[in-house]
């Protein structure tokens, strides 16, 4: 099964769910979508909007695709899966600013997680194949903790603006 989660942020993420909606006939694999606070109602897949607990969902999938918060990061520690990461991303108004994708790319780099920003890059191809299972050892764990403080920092100071 291949699950995908964009999460509880209140703005829409119709880029992603529209795009495996549009795959999904093209998998032979039963696909389920966390859906939140998107418009969009997918077609081909089951889906649901919020759950009490996703981890049933994560326990059960042999793929997962994440929007990319801080929560992908519990995520990668907890599970030994592959996981693909797709930011929200502010020019298409999925967020106030970048902070997804620049989350993302620094896990990319220090864990090997798939992130893709151009949403034609997820294809049938890539969710039957993708097996990669990100790794985060415990000097990258540092790495990390301090590049979220510095993101939370800058975050706080746009909102007091």
């Amino acid at each position: 099964m291949i699950f995908v989660t964009i999460g509880t942020h209140p703005g829409q993420f119709d880029r992603l769910i529209k795009r495996i909606d549009e795959i999904a006939p093209h998998i032979k694999e039963k696909i389920i979508i966390q859906t939140g606070f998107t418009k969009y109602v997918p077609k081909n897949v089951e889906h649901f909007v919020f759950a009490e607990s996703l981890e049933p969902y994560f326990r059960d999938a042999r793929l997962v695709i994440s929007h990319s918060a801080t929560s992908l990061l519990e995520f990668v520690l907890s599970n030994k899966k592959p996981i693909i990461t797709v930011p929200r991303q502010k020019k298409f108004g999925e967020h106030i600013n970048d902070h997804q994708v620049e989350f993302a790319e620094a896990l990319h780099l220090r864990t090997g997680i798939k992130v893709i920003l151009n949403i034609q890059d997820i294809t049938p191809q890539l969710l039957k194949e993708y097996k990669t299972v990100p790794i985060i050892k415990k000097d990258n764990l540092v790495k990390l903790q301090s590049f979220f403080k510095k993101i939370f920092k800058e975050i706080e100071n746009e909102q007091r603006k």
